[in-house]
């Protein structure tokens, strides 16, 4: 729970970034939850040691690769081999 206050103040932020502006305020004792520490936060108060790491990972286009709607609609279907499509295909309308 983050408070109105610190939520209508500062409204810039994530709901993260407010949770910990009331630790900083002395409001709560301390937030709990899936906080990324940033350096923002960090100046606000300290952190524990993670209990998970998160694996976000940013994948972005080389540079000069090919942009056309044909090229970016047939990438959809890359992950899989058309066989392993037809399968799922399959599976679907027996379960529809």
């Amino acid at each position: 729970h983050t408070s109105k206050g610190s939520l209508n103040r500062y409204k810039s932020g994530s709901r993260f970034t407010a949770a910990v502006r009331d630790v900083q305020n002395g409001l709560v004792d301390m937030a709990v939850g899936d906080f990324w520490v940033t350096g923002e936060r960090l100046k606000m108060t300290s952190f524990t040691v993670p209990i998970v790491y998160d694996k976000t990972v940013l994948v972005v286009p080389k540079p000069g690769q090919k942009s056309n709607l044909t090229y970016q609609t047939q990438k959809v279907f890359d992950p899989f081999t058309p066989g392993l499509w037809a399968v799922v295909i399959a599976i679907v309308l027996a379960a529809a």
